[in-house]
């Protein structure tokens, strides 16, 4: 073991979370100066909102819960004392046309209510508020424009993309994503 390894030694660290930081939101002063004063003034507004906003948890799954994330959200929000979004969100139905997209739009909409309904229950054991939201669009879009909607969302846990997404595993990587630091 080296000398700098000893700094190290003993940290705990949580291979199982990774967090993003998203660039600082600002007000742009060259709009600001040019007379877009009531631009500048809107965007201020919002920034106010989103500070002044309870804090929540914005957890997005695809119907199938995985219970790594919803335990991860539950704990997450109980040691922040704030709220959960859980947001059903899929694209896979678009893909399809006529009798077999309704087919696959009903099923996920029934999976995700019936692992929401579950969710919420014990969610409301713990003392912690649910809100439920489905959508069947781009994830990216649909997240977009609910953390867009709800000043109070700071964080967005999601499912990990890809082979690494399995509910039955023990252990997995839950993507956290801090989105306060794009606030004031």
């Amino acid at each position: 073991m080296g000398f700098t390894d000893w700094f190290t030694f003993g940290k705990k660290k949580n291979t199982d979370v990774n967090v993003q930081k998203i660039k600082k939101q600002s007000v742009d002063i060259g709009a600001t100066a040019l007379g877009s004063g009531a631009a500048a003034a809107d965007a201020i507004a919002k920034m106010v909102d989103q500070e002044n906003a309870p804090t929540k948890v914005l957890m997005v799954q695809d119907g199938e819960y995985m219970s790594q994330v919803t335990e991860y959200a539950l704990k997450m929000a109980q040691r922040l004392d704030c709220e959960i979004i859980a947001l059903d969100v899929t694209e896979k139905p678009l893909s399809f046309t006529g009798e077999r997209r309704t087919r696959e739009s009903d099923r996920f909409i029934e999976m995700a209510t019936k692992n929401a309904e579950q969710f919420a229950l014990q969610a409301k054991a713990r003392g912690i508020k649910v809100e439920h939201i489905m959508d069947i669009q781009s994830p990216e879009e649909v997240v977009a424009r609910v953390s867009h909607a709800d000043a109070g969302i700071r964080y967005v846990l999601s499912k990990p993309e890809g082979g690494a997404a399995r509910a039955d595993q023990e252990r997995a990587h839950v993507p956290v994503i801090d989105l306060h630091c794009s606030r004031l």
